[in-house]
């Protein structure tokens, strides 16, 4: 009789086990393929987020776990490819960065008329922006837009000068013959607005490329020359003549395409549209191109 009870007790302690292990078994959750998983650790809390499943895309699961300790949180990588899959930060982090560009480069004008000969040297071309980049889905795609400054200085042959005519129109004229160490520019200040497109090709960003465009807001421009002449006794005078109010359009947007590299970053902008109004001046189109940051 003894032994019998023995026996059941026994089997009745292994059920017992049994079911207890069962019981544990089913605290574990098994999602297979899950679209999304988010893990956010704060100071003191730890939320698990699931979207999607093998089965049901409209899957969800959340979870929030008090951590008294943060040193006991653990987070294993074994692989970069692991790391591009799963995003671990102490914060819910905004989709939303900030970024500072600038350019410098050389600049001409296209198209300018026969007597006229632009120079890259010493045309300059400078900007710097500060953009607001939204990347939904992942760094490596990121939309852009901003506002910034741009000067350019555009360099023209020595032989003419601009200046305008009773209509306000801006022409060529050429030089005196005793006017020497001649030079002829125009200068223009833009106000922009950029709108920007970045593919990243590696986790580091060191390769990308960027096109948009630029939307000028051109404040100020302004025709300048540069030239020495005897006065009255023959002694040599130096003359900087600025002529303002040139006609040019207030409003113009370029297209630019910059190729990121580990070197030396390269930037190209043109504008499609002319420089000056209708009836203000030549039909010019404004080119830059040179090394960006």
């Amino acid at each position: 009789m003894n032994k019998t009870l023995k026996l059941l007790l026994a089997v009745f302690a292994c059920c017992l086990g049994t079911s207890a292990l069962a019981i544990e078994m089913t605290d574990t959750l098994v999602i297979e393929n899950p679209n999304k998983v988010k893990i956010e650790t704060r100071d003191t809390v730890q939320r698990i987020v699931i979207s999607g499943s093998k089965d049901d895309a409209a899957f969800h699961y959340t979870q929030r776990i008090s951590i008294p300790d943060t040193s006991a949180v653990r987070k294993n990588i074994t692989s970069v490819r692991d790391f591009n899959k799963i995003k671990l930060s102490r914060s819910d982090k905004s989709k939303w960065s900030s970024s500072l560009h600038m350019n410098l480069g050389l600049g001409t004008m296209l198209d300018a008329p026969d007597p006229c000969k632009f120079k890259l040297w010493p045309s300059v071309d400078f900007g710097i922006s500060y953009t607001m980049d939204y990347h939904p889905f992942g760094k490596k795609n990121v939309w852009s837009i901003g506002l910034g400054f741009n000067y350019s200085q555009y360099y023209s042959s020595d032989d003419y000068f601009w200046a305008k005519d009773a209509q306000k129109m801006l022409g060529l004229v050429p030089y005196g013959a005793t006017q020497s160490e001649r030079k002829t520019r125009l200068d223009v200040f833009s106000i922009n607005v950029p709108l920007l497109y970045t593919h990243h090709f590696d986790v580091k960003k060191r390769w990308y490329v960027t096109v948009g465009a630029l939307v000028n807001f051109n404040t100020g421009a302004s025709a300048r020359r540069f030239y020495e002449a005897p006065d009255a006794n023959k002694n040599k005078e130096e003359y900087d003549v600025k002529t303002k109010s040139i006609g040019q359009r207030p409003v113009t947007i370029d297209g630019i395409v910059k190729l990121g590299n580990p070197f030396l970053p390269v930037y190209c902008k043109y504008c499609p549209m002319t420089f000056f109004k209708d009836g203000r001046g030549p039909k010019m189109h404004q080119l830059s191109f040179g090394f960006c940051f």
